[in-house]
């Protein structure tokens, strides 16, 4: 009955709507809240990825203990734990969203 009901359509809007919501990152380096741009997005299907890259030279030795993507007004929208001592080497930090819908029928 679901695939009856929600159209591809839908599922299309749902992934640009989600996609949309996201601004920026703020990634916690040592303590302290260090805001990075949202490097890469890739939309494939129902999937939606947000990448950050982390190239900073001066983040060499320094622990880096999790991320956050936020929206415009500065909420959190999804967070990621981490424990990661950063090398001299640049740290790609990734979210992956799938969206799904699921109908129940109201009987």
């Amino acid at each position: 009955m679901a695939a009856e009901v929600i159209q591809p359509l839908l599922l299309d809007n749902m992934v640009n709507s989600v996609d949309s919501y996201f601004d920026h990152a703020l990634v916690n380096v040592g303590g302290e809240l260090v805001r990075y741009p949202v490097h890469n997005t890739i939309i494939s299907g129902r999937s939606v990825r947000k990448y950050v890259f982390l190239s900073d030279v001066e983040l060499v030795g320094k622990q880096i203990l999790g991320a956050s993507l936020m929206d415009g007004q500065g909420r959190t929208l999804a967070n990621q734990a981490l424990n990661v001592i950063k090398n001299d080497r640049g740290f790609l930090i990734g979210f992956e969203f799938n969206i799904k819908l699921e109908v129940r029928a109201l009987v």
